[in-house]
C-alpha cells in the first residue's frame, strides 16, 4: 500500500523521498535509533539510489501506541522538509499503520499561518484518503487550531458562535445559543460579572446529541475567554498578547463535539461553552464584588484575573442541571501555576473519581497527550473560605494556584457526579511546536479525548 505526497508550491528541484515501513530490520548495523523519552520507537537508514533518498524505517517495539505510529509520521514529515523535496513515497504493507502514519503526517504539516503573505496552512497535498475517524478527528484537530490562533478581533463570544455552528453535523447534534438576554434571565452572574468590562456581548452554547438531552452519559464543558487582559486586576504587558487563546478550553469542547457530530457513536453527549471578554473599563468588575452564582453560593472577587472559575463555576452548575450527566470534563487555560509545576509537557487533571482519571491518563500516555493527576484536599479547600461570604474566588497567597483554583470548581459539581478538570494552560500553545505539531497551536485535547471515549465508553 502506498501513500504519496506532493509540494504544493514549486520547487527549484525536483527530489523524490521514499519511505518503506517494514516489520523487521533488515541489517541492524546500517540504521540509526529514533528514541522519545528514552525509548527506541523505530530503527531507520538512510540512502542515496538512482537520484532518490531512500529511506527505511523498523518499528523496534512489538506493540505500537498510537502516538508511535502517528510519530513516524511526522517524523517523515520533518525529513521531508529537511531534504526540501518535492514528492514523498510512503509504503507500508499495513493499511491501518499506514493510515496513522500518514494522519501523523498530516497533523505535523499543518500551521494556520493565514495572515503571512504568501503562506499556506500545508506544505505539501496528497490524493490518500483517510479512513472516517482518523479524517475527522484530524479536521477536528485543525479546526481546534483555527480557533486558538485566530486574534481576538476575529474570535470573539459572537463569531467563535457564528463558526462554530458551521462545523458541527446538525443532523446528529442539536445547538442552543444563550445571548445576552438570556443569560441574564436565566440567572449566570458570574459569567456576565466577568464580561460586564467588555463592550463584545457573552454567549453561552450548548451542544447535546439528537435524542439524548437528558441523563447523558459525559458533559464537557469549555472556558471561553476570548481575551483575557486581567480585568481591573490587569496583567503584564509583556506576553499579554498570547491571551487570545484564552478561550482553549472552549475551543477543545466544540472540536470534540464537531468530532462526535461525525463518528458513530454508543453513548449519550452534551457540551456547553462560556464566551466572553475580560476587560478592564469603567462598567468592568473590580475586586472586592461580591457575585450570587448560579448555585446560589455567594463569591467574593479578590482578583478579577481568576476570571475563568467564575465562568465555568455558572456553566458546570448550569449544564449539570439541564443535561444531568454521569460525568463531567471541563477544560480550561485557567491557570499559570499549573506551568509552574508541570511546565508545557503535562496538562493538570483533577478529578473525584480514581475509573475516571486513570482513563484519561492512559489515554494520555496512548496520545502522548499526557496529563498528571493533582491533589484535591480539604485543606486547600479551606483557603477558599471567607468569614464575609460563601467563597472567594482566590486562596490564600501564592502557593498552590492551580489546587485553590480546581477546589473552587469542585464547589459546583453535583454530589455522585464524576468530574475531571483539566488545566491545559501549558500545554495548548507552544512557540517552538512539539513531536507531532508545527508552532503555534497544538490541538491539544481532541486526540486525548477521541481515544478516552474507546477507552472509558468501549465505543
Amino acid at each position: 500500500m502506498k501513500a504519496q505526497f506532493n509540494l504544493i508550491k514549486s520547487a527549484n528541484q525536483s527530489i523524490k523521498i521514499s519511505f518503506k515501513i517494514l516489520r523487521s530490520t533488515p541489517n541492524k548495523r546500517n540504521f540509526k535509533s529514533f528514541s522519545y523519552n528514552k525509548i527506541s520507537i523505530f530503527d531507520y537508514s538512510i540512502s542515496i539510489n538512482n537520484s532518490q533518498l531512500d529511506v527505511v524505517i523498523c518499528p523496534s517495539i512489538e506493540l505500537l501506541s498510537l502516538f508511535h505510529k502517528n510519530v513516524m509520521g511526522s517524523f517523515i514529515y520533518d525529513c521531508s522538509v529537511k531534504f526540501e523535496v518535492s514528492q514523498v513515497d510512503v509504503f507500508c504493507e499495513d493499511q491501518s499503520l499506514l493510515d496513522n502514519v500518514i494522519t501523523g503526517f498530516l497533523q505535523k504539516d499543518f500551521i494556520y499561518s493565514i495572515y503571512k503573505k504568501d503562506s499556506l496552512k500545508e506544505r505539501f497535498k496528497t490524493s490518500y484518503k483517510l479512513k472516517k475517524n482518523n479524517n475527522q478527528k484530524l479536521k477536528s484537530i485543525n479546526f481546534l487550531k483555527e480557533l486558538v490562533s485566530e486574534p481576538s478581533n476575529i474570535i470573539y463570544p459572537e463569531s467563535f458562535v457564528k463558526r462554530t455552528e458551521k462545523q458541527i453535523n446538525k443532523s446528529k447534534v442539536n445547538i442552543k445559543i444563550l445571548d445576552q438576554k438570556k443569560i441574564k434571565q436565566i440567572g449566570l452572574n458570574c459569567l456576565l460579572a466577568v464580561s460586564q468590562g467588555s463592550a463584545r456581548q457573552p454567549r453561552v452554547m450548548e451542544f447535546s446529541k439528537k435524542n439524548h438531552s437528558k441523563n447523558v452519559d459525559i458533559l464537557f464543558v469549555g472556558k471561553g475567554v476570548c481575551f483575557d487582559s486581567g480585568g481591573i486586576s490587569i496583567k503584564p504587558s509583556a506576553g499579554m498578547e498570547e491571551m487570545k487563546w484564552d478561550m482553549g478550553g472552549a475551543a477543545v469542547t466544540a472540536a470534540i463535539i464537531k468530532y462526535l457530530s461525525e463518528i458513530n457513536t454508543h453513548f449519550s453527549y452534551a457540551g456547553i461553552v462560556g464566551l466572553v471578554e475580560n476587560m478592564p473599563s469603567g462598567t468592568a468588575y473590580k475586586p472586592g464584588d461580591i457575585i450570587k452564582s448560579y448555585k446560589g453560593i455567594n463569591v467574593e472577587v479578590l482578583n478579577t484575573d481568576a476570571e475563568g472559575r467564575l465562568v465555568l463555576a455558572d456553566i458546570i452548575t448550569y449544564g449539570c442541571e439541564i443535561y444531568k450527566p454521569k460525568v463531567v470534563i471541563d477544560f480550561a487555560t485557567l491557570t499559570g501555576a499549573i506551568m509552574v509545576a508541570l511546565g508545557q509537557h503535562y496538562a493538570g487533571m483533577f478529578s473525584n473519581d480514581d475509573g475516571l482519571s486513570d482513563a484519561l491518563y492512559q489515554s494520555g500516555i496512548e496520545t502522548n497527550e499526557k496529563v498528571w493527576r493533582m491533589p484535591l484536599h480539604d485543606d486547600f479547600d479551606k483557603e477558599l473560605n471567607s468569614p464575609f461570604v460563601d467563597l472567594k474566588n482566590i486562596g490564600a497567597g501564592r502557593y498552590g494556584g492551580s489546587v485553590t483554583a480546581a477546589q473552587f470548581l469542585q464547589r459546583f459539581v453535583p454530589p455522585k457526579t464524576k468530574w475531571a478538570h483539566l488545566d491545559i494552560a501549558g500545554t495548548t500553545w507552544k512557540n517552538s511546536g512539539d513531536i507531532l505539531n508545527s508552532k503555534g497551536a497544538t490541538g491539544f485535547g481532541l486526540t486525548l479525548i477521541a481515544d478516552f471515549i474507546d477507552r472509558y465508553f468501549k465505543n
